[in-house]
């Protein structure tokens, strides 16, 4: 007998165009998880009486997706086995694909990192069989996030996150680059935070690309209207602030985050946020609202299994309550604490004992091969560590003197029209000899991060040497060219500098040159560098425009 809309829905039209009834739950799911769920489960039994496979396999998915938002992962898991199952059965890869990252995602959220990446890792290579370059980039984007959550896997969670991204840029989807580009931020949260304790400095400059990359993340979601995308690159906005120092932008940011849960309700999410939030409130001191807040997380994560988020908690109310006195529930919260570490450990050691045991010979062979891919992996993301940290400076993580001068190169080849301006802080010396050469790096430190954030995507700014730095300016000349540097001049002219030297200003001279046809990139800098020299001889903090190389 043939299901209708009646049996599940209250209306009298067949269940007959499941495409319209999918696309339908596929809009739903990221607006509205709850919704999604709902209708999910009102159309699964018509799919099922209509031996609908392929109308089941995707609905099934969607529900997968719907219940995980909304924190119900045991429903969530059982949607997506049944999906890759049907998905099995017709040969379709894609979908199979999909059913698995979603496993992988839930087991990443209940803590079961080693199967997450076993699930996604096989679910991108369904999608590279399949020849599906988006599909790849998605699951490549899951798939770093993961490697966001595992301690020292910070450069694979970079490199594949990277790759990602390129391949959503290049099949022309800004949106999903944009998901691509939040979890690349929270790699460099990640990477701060571990920094925090040995290297406070690469810390720092950890936390500060972070923040630029997901402030990014947050205006290309906003656009593309990705809801949740947007809270989560608001949360790891949040999270660089903290590690920045900046609580007060933190908060703020953490109450716009609030503010779009509320409209777009997510229980995970929401947990996090009490979580960081949480954390905030006890670094500033306010423990009472701290354990407050923490206890708000703590009613949310009894109904979710989060054990990481549950254990980040317990670590906030036991040290909130040894601050306010209360030994008996900071005693009981540490030993929740130490019982759920060891429970995560040996149900972990468990599952991994049942999966090794009963694969086949051949699957365990796979296992090594794959093994064997991923130190590779592995090897290429650290010799492109190592690339990276050979471009650039060591204190102020700006492009160094080796590569600007290929930039320069590359630059007078491709492009009709740039300008450089060397940049010179003024009396620095008087800086190092007055205030120590410690103090002498975190001014260079902050000076250059005034010159990246002021600069645009395709602008570029490095260490020249010294207290020298260098701009190139792209389609930039003349006038328009003298006012970007003179804004810069102002800029950290404007700066203060009380935390670091009580009373005293500081500013730069800047000699800009604006390349012609034929000259040589030696010429152009000797340009630049004579404008320079001029600013300082005419009385420092100020922009010298060199005038056409004389014939």
């Amino acid at each position: 007998m043939t299901a209708t809309l009646t049996e599940v829905t209250g209306t009298t039209a067949p269940l007959t165009d499941w495409d319209t009834a999918v696309d339908e739950l596929a809009l739903l799911a990221d607006s509205d998880a709850a919704a999604c769920a709902r209708r999910a489960e009102q159309l699964l039994p018509a799919a099922t009486a209509q031996r609908a496979g392929g109308a089941e396999m995707r609905l099934r998915y969607h529900a997968a997706v719907a219940h995980h938002a909304l924190g119900e992962d045991s429903r969530a898991l059982a949607h997506a086995v049944r999906a890759e199952h049907l998905a099995r059965e017709r040969g379709a890869l894609v979908w199979e694909s999909r059913a698995l990252a979603r496993q992988g995602v839930v087991h990443h959220d209940l803590g079961q990192l080693e199967d997450a990446v076993d699930l996604l890792t096989r679910a991108a290579e369904l999608r590279r069989e399949a020849d599906d370059t988006e599909g790849t980039a998605d699951v490549l984007t899951i798939l770093g996030s993961v490697y966001t959550s595992m301690p020292h896997f910070a450069p694979q969670a970079a490199g594949v996150l990277t790759q990602a991204r390129r391949l959503w840029l290049a099949a022309g989807d800004p949106d999903r680059a944009s998901i691509a580009l939040a979890n690349l931020a929270r790699t460099f949260v990640e990477a701060s935070r571990r920094l925090a304790q040995d290297n406070p400095r690469g810390a720092r400059a950890s936390a500060r690309r972070a923040l630029a990359l997901a402030l990014e993340a947050v205006d290309e979601a906003d656009a593309a209207g990705l809801s949740r995308t947007g809270v989560d690159a608001r949360l790891t906005v949040a999270t660089a602030h903290l590690l920045a120092g900046d609580a007060v932008s933190a908060a703020a940011v953490l109450d716009a985050a609030e503010s779009m849960l509320r409209r777009f309700p997510s229980t995970g999410q929401l947990l996090t946020l009490h979580r960081i939030r949480a954390g905030l409130l006890a670094e500033a001191g306010r423990f009472e609202d701290a354990v407050a807040e923490a206890r708000a997380g703590m009613t949310l994560s009894d109904a979710v299994s989060r054990p990481a988020e549950r254990m980040e908690l317990l670590r906030v109310l036991s040290d909130a309550h040894e601050v306010l006195g209360d030994t008996a529930a900071a005693l009981a919260e540490l030993r929740e604490l130490y019982a759920l570490t060891v429970r995560m450990g040996d149900a972990q050691a468990e599952r991994r004992a049942t999966l090794l045991g009963a694969r086949m010979e051949v699957e365990q062979a796979e296992r090594q091969a794959e093994a064997e891919r991923r130190r590779s992996e592995a090897l290429e993301e650290s010799n492109a560590r190592l690339a990276h940290e050979a471009a650039h400076d060591g204190l102020t993580g700006l492009a160094n003197r080796r590569t600007l001068d290929t930039e320069l190169e590359r630059w007078s080849q491709e492009r009709s029209a740039f300008t450089v301006a060397l940049v010179d802080v003024d009396h620095f010396k008087r800086v190092n000899d007055t205030w120590s050469h410690q103090v002498g790096d975190a001014v260079l430190v902050r000076v250059a991060d005034v010159l990246q954030r002021a600069l645009r995507r395709d602008d570029l700014a490095a260490r020249y040497g010294g207290e020298e730095f260098a701009v190139l300016l792209d389609g930039l000349s003349g006038p328009p060219a003298h006012d970007v540097c003179d804004r810069l001049r102002a800029t950290v002219a404007g700066l203060r500098w009380d935390d670091l030297m009580p009373g005293a200003t500081l500013t730069v001279s800047m000699g800009v040159a604006v390349r012609q046809a034929d000259e040589t990139v030696a010429q152009l800098l000797a340009r630049a560098d004579a404008a320079l020299y001029r600013a300082k001889a005419e009385g420092r903090n100020r922009v010298c425009l060199s005038g056409p190389p004389v014939a």
